[in-house]
């Protein structure tokens, strides 16, 4: 029971599940986008945020950062608005599985900043592996628009956004590591959360902002979703290098997958899987530069014993068996 709770408490585990509930907020965007706009949408998906994760800040009572910490803060929820701003209105312009796609150059991003900024180790596999990430994702796009031959059409900037997005949330995702280290979860995700409503405030006061009933809880799941995602976010990035988690992001794409057909009836072309088959491709170079996963994978279910799980099975049956006797 140990080794399984260790498995499950894993940055690995963690990271992967906070990328289901970032695709869940990815796609509650979308639906939404059908009835208000995106920037309303990501005004209430912030708003909304910063109190939930106010409620889980009076419920834990992390100790405060210094005001050295602020300046990173504001700077880093700069990025993260960015980033969630421009992917949230390509979800509106193009399939939301492609989106994800393109949205995934920014794990090929994060190794390279990480070395820059932190100075994090950078192999040359790494390297490569980026370089063929973004010739994938540059296939697709230009086999959606003809970007390249210069006679661009349908909605370039739609394909462009996630690309732009995923640069943003890159940096983010780096800053985040870079404080991780030194401060509580719960206070690296509370900053998450309030200092992006700031930007998104004036919204608030400039537009007609009172929704539905039925829009306002689309709006409290999507808040829901989001601090759940820089939650568990926060938490697997102070436990492993940001270069080791990267590579998990990409199970992004088969949730949007999966979302995209049965909620949007989307089904994504030939050229998103073949751009997403070759930016897996470049993930392996960094799994193998990076991480060896079949290592990491036994060293944590090492100890398991089907022999004793048997055993244990047989003694709380004959347990059972007597107390119903009696």
């Amino acid at each position: 029971m140990a080794r399984l709770l260790t498995l499950i408490n894993s940055p690995y585990s963690l990271g992967a599940a906070a990328i289901f509930f970032a695709s869940c907020m990815n796609a509650m965007i979308k639906g939404l986008s059908v009835y208000e706009s995106v920037v309303v949408i990501t005004a209430w998906r912030y708003a909304l945020g910063a109190l939930l994760v106010s409620v889980l800040w009076l419920a834990f009572r992390p100790k405060l950062p210094g005001w050295k910490a602020v300046p990173f803060h504001v700077f880093r929820g700069f990025f993260q608005i960015s980033a969630a701003s421009l992917f949230f209105w390509s979800v509106t312009q193009i399939p939301l599985a492609t989106a994800a796609a393109l949205g995934l150059t920014g794990t090929l991003m994060i190794g390279p900043l990480a070395w820059l900024l932190m100075r994090e180790p950078l192999k040359r596999d790494v390297i490569i592996g980026t370089l063929v990430g973004f010739a994938g994702a540059m296939f697709l796009v230009n086999n959606e628009t003809n970007l390249l031959s210069g006679s661009a059409e349908g909605p370039v900037y739609g394909y462009l956004a996630p690309i732009l997005a995923s640069l943003c949330h890159a940096l983010s995702v780096v800053l985040l590591r870079f404080r991780s280290q030194s401060e509580e979860p719960i206070v690296v995700a509370f900053f998450a959360n309030t200092l992006p409503a700031l930007y998104v405030l004036p919204v608030f006061f400039l537009l007609d902002v009172q929704p539905t009933t039925e829009l306002f809880a689309g709006y409290v799941l999507s808040a829901f979703f989001g601090v759940s995602f820089w939650s568990l976010t926060t938490i697997a990035y102070a436990r492993a290098p940001a270069a080791r988690l990267a590579p998990i992001t990409y199970t992004q794409l088969i949730w949007a997958a999966l979302i995209g057909f049965f909620l949007f009836g989307e089904f994504p072309g030939p050229s998103t899987w073949t751009g997403a088959a070759i930016g897996m491709g470049s993930v392996f170079l960094h799994l193998d530069a990076e991480v060896n996963w079949y290592r990491e994978f036994h060293n944590l279910i090492a100890g398991f014993s089907q022999d004793e799980i048997e055993l244990k099975q047989k003694n709380l049956v004959s347990l059972a068996k007597i107390k119903k006797d009696l």
